[in-house]
């Protein structure tokens, strides 16, 4: 078992870095060229699934300003995995757009909060899913 952890999680890395997961700031037509046709387009975003990932990204103004990112089970794909430190660590680095990233706090109910130096960007790693979200500033402001 933790051979096929160890393995997933280098397919997850690899295909976070060879295919650079959706960024913060791109266009949904650069995400449709990154992940192939979109599964789903919803009021107010677009669902992709690539191999074991199922990225759901919102829009404005055009622009990427929020991406959510889940790995399913390669056996059963509607069963959510975990993802790693060092997933999340390459996730982070992959939305950064320059800016630093710094792990904020961990919520009572386990999830956990990263925000940039400057508070351009966060991020929310959520136990009960089992997915991480990175979003801009003005995304949050217009929840």
């Amino acid at each position: 078992m933790h051979n096929l952890s160890a393995f997933l999680a280098l397919v997850f890395l690899t295909v976070t870095a060879s295919s650079g997961v959706a960024r913060i700031g791109e266009t949904e037509k650069q995400c449709i060229v990154r992940y192939g046709k979109p599964v789903k387009f919803l009021e107010k975003g677009t669902l992709f699934i690539k191999g074991q990932l199922k990225i759901y990204v919102t829009f404005s103004g055009g622009k990427a300003e929020s991406i959510w990112l889940q790995k399913t089970d390669p056996e059963r794909p509607t069963l959510a995995m975990p993802i790693s430190k060092e997933e999340i660590d390459s996730f982070l680095i992959a939305n950064s757009q320059g800016h630093q990233w710094r792990y904020s706090s961990a919520l009572p109910d386990g999830d956990e909060v990263w925000i940039t130096k400057d508070s351009e960007l966060g991020a929310l790693y959520s136990q009960s899913t089992l997915s991480l979200q990175v979003y801009t500033r003005d995304c949050m402001v217009r929840r």
